[in-house]
């Protein structure tokens, strides 16, 4: 039985349709999310390099270069992101295909706590004194 009604079936719109667009939203909201992560990551790591040279001027130092590799991070998390987003794409459209999609939880619980590690590192770089 399907969950289509005929004139849809007749027209040639594929079972799942639905459920493919969901998982094509699901894809944008990570790779919008990945885009972000980058671009935070480079604002951190030009605005960390502006008050370093800001500071030599000045002749006031502060460690600023810990704050460097925070922006790296960021930027690595962000690629990363998008390699899984596109990994995990595929593989709920296939398994969306086959009738046989299960939801897992993993990659949600690991998404949350880097990100909530690589923002408490920044809090803490901007708040310390």
């Amino acid at each position: 039985m399907s969950s289509l009604p005929d004139s849809a079936e007749s027209a040639g719109i594929k079972p799942h349709v639905s459920e493919q667009l969901a998982n094509e939203r699901t894809f944008l909201a990570w790779l919008r999310t990945s885009v972000s992560l980058i671009s935070f990551g480079i604002t951190i790591n030009r605005f960390s390099l502006y008050l370093i040279q800001s500071q030599e001027i000045g002749r006031q130092r502060a460690p600023l270069h810990d704050i460097e590799l925070t922006g790296i991070g960021m930027v690595i998390a962000g690629i990363l992101m998008i390699g899984f987003a596109a990994l995990h794409y595929s593989a709920v459209s296939k398994s969306i295909d086959r009738g046989e999609y299960r939801v897992y939880r993993g990659p949600v619980y690991v998404t949350s706590i880097l990100v909530m590690i690589l923002g408490a590192v920044s809090l803490y770089w901007l708040f310390r004194r």
